[in-house]
């Protein structure tokens, strides 16, 4: 049952940061293929769509988005509460199929969560401190170069995928769907990993690990993890002890 109630709760997870405080629609300033968005005092980034995020840690704030002029102008960016959120406006008219796609820059000093609902791409060049979410619904992917946090928390409902290096002292993943969380570059002390359905995980676990597949997935720890399992499928568990 606890299973099912971390896996139901995925899709909400990808869209809720933020979901506290007043929204407030930011205006680009520019023309052309590029627009800046005077924002600041966030620390999530929520991204919708099929659009693509590159988020890195600086000492101030800055958006920048780059791409077709008359995509540019359809783009929705928003901070709700400590949440910027990305998208586009709704536009029935518009012929999304030809549209081409914009690219969006993000300066921030801190970053605790990060999510993707579509399928667009997010890369992200390092994180750290305390904690991490990320997440995808839909078909998207999360790209973390350097994760250096205590605890770090992902989970994919769809057919996402997130890639991870870096460390962590406590690791969780769930899976709703068939993506893949690749942290085997994550040196992880403890993790907790669920999967329901054909995704997979895989982490470098020097320590105690908690792995619950139902279904065809699969999950390999890294050689240093003591596992507890519990299965009912085909999945498999590959732990070193």
């Amino acid at each position: 049952m606890r299973l099912f109630i971390l896996l139901a709760s995925l899709p909400i997870a990808a869209c809720s940061a933020g979901a506290l405080g007043s929204s407030r629609d930011v205006a680009g300033s520019g023309s052309g293929t590029t627009r800046n968005y005077a924002v600041r005092d966030f620390t999530g980034v929520a991204l919708r769509g099929s659009d693509d995020v590159d988020i890195k840690l600086g000492s101030s704030f800055s958006v920048r988005a780059e791409g077709p002029s008359d995509v540019l102008d359809r783009l929705k960016i928003e901070r709700d509460g400590s949440t910027l959120k990305i998208g586009r406006k709704s536009d029935p008219s518009f012929n999304w199929g030809n549209s081409g796609n914009a690219r969006i820059f993000v300066t921030m000093p801190r970053l605790i969560d990060a999510g993707v609902a579509g399928s667009g791409d997010m890369t992200i060049d390092r994180a750290e401190g305390d904690a991490l979410d990320a997440s995808t619904a839909g078909s998207g992917n999360i790209t973390i170069a350097a994760l250096s946090v205590k605890a770090a928390r992902f989970s994919i409902a769809g057919s996402g995928g997130i890639t991870a290096k870096g460390s962590a002292d406590k690791l969780k993943m769930a899976i709703a769907g068939s993506g893949d969380i690749d942290a085997a570059g994550v040196k992880a002390r403890g993790a907790d990993a669920s999967i329901a359905g054909s995704g997979s995980v895989k982490a470098d676990v020097n320590g105690p690990a908690t792995v619950s597949i139902m279904g065809s997935g699969d999950a390999d720890m890294g050689k240093g993890a003591t596992c507890t399992t519990s299965k009912m499928g085909s999945g498999t568990v590959n732990c070193g002890k």
